[in-house]
């Protein structure tokens, strides 16, 4: 009986060496299955798609390395367990049946934790790709209400850029109107965090002022009567002269009170026009004598 004894020692000792061989796998595939969660928030933060996909390529590397050896490791004490019942017990002491029963009992426990940490982070991960694709949706839409509000804005800053389409500034103009009424539905929902009411307002926005500036350039001059047409011309060029930083300041503040009383009853110059120009340019007239 002592061959057939060494020889279920010697099985005991390699299905133990098989075990530590396997839950060394499953500790790589619980570390790789961390490296590949970290990877996908780094590249979920910093917008880096290379690196999102070599993530996930590590997080379900790890995944099956760790949840397959963990069963491999089940089989290979199961299989044994059923072989070692199938013959009597032999007196003396056992070399592996302590160690491939302590393997087994604490490498089911890390078994489950791997999986229920691989649940858990799964479901952060989801959770937090969600609200980032939510905050870039959203800071896209930002960008886009930003840049019609910033070319409305600048339009209505430059005396020259309001001269080419005035109608932009008409709110009797229905396009114009729409636009205005546009951005204020826009501003209105950027106050909230409802990003599909911002989307649809912004879309809106977008339309609006694409038609409204189309039909503005289209439109020039040509709604005046030709008299007045020749006097917004001639009031241009005197506030081209006015704009002359190398001119004289008398000539230039002269040139911009005769431009102001050309226009004066044709077309209302924006507010936003006559601070720059009476600030930064320093073309202020001079207060009427009563």
């Amino acid at each position: 009986m002592q061959p057939h004894s060494d020889l279920l020692d010697a099985v005991d000792k390699a299905l133990a060496w098989i075990e530590w061989a396997l839950w060394l796998g499953v500790g790589a595939g619980t570390i790789m299955t961390v490296i590949g969660f970290i990877r996908v928030a780094i590249g979920n933060s910093t917008s880096d798609t290379h690196l999102i996909h070599r993530g996930r390529m590590t997080l379900g590397k790890g995944l099956v390395l760790g949840v397959g050896a963990g069963i491999v490791s089940g089989l290979v004490r199961w299989q044994a367990g059923d072989s070692g019942s199938q013959h009597p017990p032999q007196k003396g002491p056992t070399t592996g049946g302590g160690v491939g029963e302590g393997l087994l009992r604490w490498g089911g426990v890390g078994l489950g934790v791997l999986a229920l940490g691989a649940l858990g982070g799964w479901g952060v991960w989801r959770l937090c790709g969600r609200r980032t694709a939510k905050r870039r949706r959203w800071a896209a839409l930002v960008r886009e209400h930003d840049a019609v509000a910033t070319a409305y804005g600048d339009y209505l800053s430059d005396v020259l850029e309001w001269l080419d389409r005035p109608t932009l500034n008409d709110v009797a103009v229905p396009q114009t109107a729409g636009l205005v009424e546009a951005l204020a539905a826009a501003d209105d929902a950027r106050l909230s965090e409802d990003v599909d009411r911002y989307q649809r307002t912004v879309a809106a926005l977008s339309t609006a002022w694409k038609a409204a500036d189309d039909h503005a350039r289209k439109t020039g001059l040509r709604h005046l009567e030709p008299a007045e047409r020749r006097m917004v011309e001639q009031a241009r060029k005197l506030l081209t002269t006015a704009l002359d930083s190398s001119g004289s300041e008398h000539e230039r503040r002269g040139a911009y009170t005769k431009a102001r009383d050309l226009l004066d009853g044709i077309l209302v110059v924006p507010p936003k026009a006559i601070e720059v120009l009476e600030t930064q340019h320093r073309l202020a007239l001079a207060p009427k004598k009563a």
